[in-house]
């Protein structure tokens, strides 16, 4: 590990708790156990240098974590002692928040901010002006590369009758940020005040891609932020990073100031982006090499019918776990090796008729399952039983139904999730798109794409372009292409594009994005009227009965551009106007691009708006035009960020 690179560890957890009274601190022993031997001795070298960041979610509830002593080793773990309290007893759970803090309690992580991570002013304001740093518009920057910001003139409480069951939820980690999100009730608060001996939630805007940011506490003049000071790259992206800042002092603090400190993340240098496009350049063999085997040598006719029993005597309507399905379990292992020797000694069929019979006769070594089709939910269940047995690490498959090809049912979705939530890789091998694709993570909606770019994918912000598939004129495919030109460079080095995946804008969104460096995605929808127009770098696939089921995964794109559609966009619109209401969605720039063909449109939400149908804030984060300059302005505006 190098000593000069930020760290941070994995969530720590409540060892002990020690009520000390009713109006007393609760003290506590924090646990923090390293991932490996070699970072366990990294602690040990470093224990005067670990700080504490708070979970930001118990920080958004009013508690507090302030630490006592500096770090010691216990056993096999680092041990901390902290005592917690409730920074303003205005809060719902006032009464009870101490029984909330139990045993194994995620209460958050230990980092390492070395001085040679820090970047100084200079570094700062060049990596501003190379957008690879978005901060807040208000910031100022001293010689020591402290960054001073003050907040949105906002305020957030929470729902006053939110039940204590719902607090347990919260402290516990079973309800997450996006829970927290919906029941914060947003108030306008300029100027920003906090009265003595109280707290405030409120927010800045700050875009992280390569960078984490530290923030001080403070001496108090300003307010004390608590100790929830750290924000990770990535994660930190959008207008509402929450700020909690808490006034011990007998006099009011009106406008605090925050101030922060920024590292630089760990670099890359290449390697591991080699090392993943060399690991699927071998899985694209290992996929190739058996499906060659299968389709050369399958097994009889009939094979199927002497399938083994299933475990689960549960019959499902057009389903079950004897259905025929080519398949085989081998052992690929870490190691590049061409396997066609193996298959070759092979005798007779390869592979299995069944995912039944491939289970019955797994090695005991087998790490991997290659499989014609995705397996059902009887197939799943009937693997599931048998994973204690195996060493299971990756499946590849190549149709994603038996009925409907290259579409995925909402079902196999659901089944995607139960595998990634297991630790097992799930690879498409397309034919059609002639590449191997890894099902991945983003928002907590899975995509397929190719393993070496995970991470970029990670990294980018995502555009969803919505519009028609019905070509366009000479005038609006000009219009277009320099909207995206300068958006993808405004908010460059990552950025991506999301579509449905066929022509018209969609195609045009994807071609131009691909022309400025950026990455391109599809949800492509089971149509016959609208062929998937195919070449993304990042997709997923939905069968015609999942529509509405597929608009979710548009929820992975940071914000939404609306185009020239028909009745399928205005539907489209309706969903994400609706995302915006009820804070399924931030609240980010709209753009409608097209002035006038979205006029009626603009007309009917007003009314809406002064009918008390929709909130009037709504109005605020709309723009309605055919300037690519201007919408550039309004997302600088809204944005709040340099």
């Amino acid at each position: 590990m190098n000593a000069d690179s930020f760290w941070t560890s994995q969530d720590g957890q409540i060892l002990n708790v020690r009520p000390q009274g009713d109006d007393q601190p609760v003290a506590l022993t924090l646990a923090f156990w390293p991932r490996n031997p070699s970072e366990f001795e990294y602690l040990k070298a470093h224990l005067a240098e670990l700080k504490f960041s708070l979970r930001s979610t118990l920080a958004r509830i009013g508690i507090e974590m302030l630490i006592q002593e500096t770090a010691r080793i216990d056993g096999n773990r680092v041990v901390l002692e902290a005592e917690a309290f409730l920074y303003d007893l205005s809060f719902p759970h006032a009464a009870y928040w101490r029984k909330l803090l139990r045993l194994g309690t995620p209460v958050g992580r230990l980092f390492v901010a070395p001085a040679a991570a820090k970047l100084t002013t200079a570094e700062i304001w060049e990596a501003i002006r190379a957008n690879v740093l978005k901060l807040p518009n208000t910031i100022s920057i001293d010689r020591d590369g402290h960054v001073f910001l003050t907040p949105h003139h906002v305020r957030y409480t929470l729902k006053p009758d939110l039940d204590r069951e719902s607090f347990q939820r919260l402290v516990s980690g079973n309800a997450g940020r996006s829970f927290l999100d919906k029941v914060q009730i947003r108030h306008a608060a300029s100027p920003l005040a906090i009265p003595p001996h109280s707290g405030v939630l409120t927010s800045c805007s700050l875009y992280l891609k390569e960078h984490y940011v530290v923030l001080n506490q403070g001496a108090g003049n300003f307010g004390i932020h608590t100790s929830a000071v750290l924000l990770d790259p990535v994660k930190t992206f959008g207008t509402n990073i929450m700020l909690e800042i808490y006034n011990q002092g007998e006099e009011p603090v009106v406008n605090p100031m925050v101030s922060v400190e920024i590292f630089r993340a760990p670099e890359r240098d290449g390697s591991q982006v080699k090392t993943l496009t060399a690991k699927r350049e071998r899985l694209i063999s290992v996929a190739q090499d058996t499906f060659a085997c299968l389709d050369d040598r399958p097994p009889e006719p009939g094979a199927a019918k002497d399938a083994p029993k299933p475990r689960l005597r549960v019959a499902l309507r057009g389903q079950h776990a004897q259905m025929e399905n080519a398949c085989h379990f081998l052992h690929v292992g870490n190691n590049g090796h061409n396997l066609k020797e193996v298959l070759a000694d092979t005798e007779g069929a390869c592979g299995y008729p069944t995912l039944l019979h491939a289970l019955e006769h797994a090695p005991a070594n087998a790490d991997t399952l290659v499989t014609h089709c995705f397996p059902n939910l009887p197939e799943q269940v009937e693997l599931l039983t048998r994973l204690p047995d195996l060493k299971l690490k990756r499946i590849i498959f190549r149709s994603a139904s038996r009925t409907h090809g290259f579409f995925l049912s909402h079902n196999a979705h659901g089944r995607l999730d139960t595998l990634n939530a297991l630790g097992i890789d799930v690879y498409w091998y397309n034919p059609q798109l002639g590449d191997l694709f890894l099902h991945t993570y983003k928002k907590n909606h899975g995509f397929f794409i190719r393993e070496e770019m995970q991470r970029r994918f990670q990294e980018s912000t995502i555009l969803a372009f919505y519009g028609s598939a019905v070509g366009l004129t000479d005038e609006q495919t000009e219009n277009i292409s320099i909207l995206i030109e300068k958006l993808t460079r405004y908010m460059a080095p990552n950025v991506g594009v999301l579509t449905g995946g066929g022509g018209g804008v969609m195609g045009l969104a994807c071609e131009k994005a691909r022309s400025e460096g950026g990455l391109t995605g599809a949800c492509f929808l089971e149509l016959e009227a609208q062929p998937p127009k195919l070449g993304v770098d990042f997709f997923n696939t939905f069968q015609e009965s999942s529509r509405h089921f597929r608009q979710k995964w548009f929820e992975v794109a940071d914000f939404c551009i609306f185009n020239v559609g028909g009745v399928g966009t205005l539907e489209e619109i309706g969903i994400e106007l609706c995302n915006l209401k009820l804070g399924i969605r931030p609240r980010v720039p709209f753009v409608f691009f097209g002035a006038d063909y979205f006029n009626h449109l603009r007309k009917q939400i007003t009314h809406m708006v002064n009918e008390g149908r929709a909130p009037a804030w709504m109005l605020d984060y709309m723009l309605f035009t055919d300037d690519p300059d201007a919408v550039v302005a309004f997302y600088r505006e809204k944005l709040q960020v340099l």
